[in-house]
């Protein structure tokens, strides 16, 4: 196996300071609401574990996974969450925690399905946002980085081919992969 390229985009000491200011942002804004945290089993686990930790008060937070009814068809309506919410959503602030928000299509998903459990309100927190990727509007997404992506992306739990996740830094697969 040919090893790939990989560009770097964000060494590991600006992807702590980001998440750090994001975590107090999140503090500052929701602290009252004592939202719970649902991370997305996958990608977003170190970046949920960083996220918490630079919350300093006490939190809550849970992990969830997505994916599709039938793997071999992508069709947002065919989205299910497969791994079971552990708590009761009802009146609950929620931010689900992603790696990384693209299209859109799962977070308006997951949205309509926290709602209809009863939750209050919902937001996202993404490591990365690649806004003008979006096919829906999502709003109240609070970010640490926003780029235009030219390939996969990798590191800090982002994987490719279900490699280099665990890299410190995040980067990006030169020439698309």
């Amino acid at each position: 196996m040919t090893e790939p390229t990989i560009e770097t985009l964000y060494q590991a000491d600006e992807i702590e300071r980001a998440v750090s200011e994001l975590g107090k942002r999140l503090e500052e804004e929701l602290g009252p609401e004592d939202p719970l945290f649902l991370g997305l089993i996958g990608g977003s686990v170190i970046f949920l574990a960083d996220l918490v930790r630079a919350y300093e008060l006490p939190v809550r937070y849970e992990l969830v996974h997505v994916g599709y009814r039938h793997p071999e068809v992508s069709a947002s309506d065919l989205l299910a969450i497969q791994y079971p919410i552990p708590v009761d959503l009802t009146d609950q602030s929620l931010v689900v925690v992603k790696d990384v928000i693209a299209s859109g299509v799962t977070e308006t998903y997951l949205l309509e399905q926290f709602l209809e459990k009863g939750a209050s309100r919902v937001r996202f927190a993404t490591l990365i946002d690649l806004e003008d990727e979006r096919k829906t509007d999502l709003d109240e997404v609070y970010k640490a980085f926003t780029i235009k992506r030219s390939g996969p992306l990798v590191g800090y739990g982002l994987k490719y081919r279900g490699r280099y996740g665990n890299l410190p830094y995040v980067g990006q697969i030169a020439n698309g992969g």
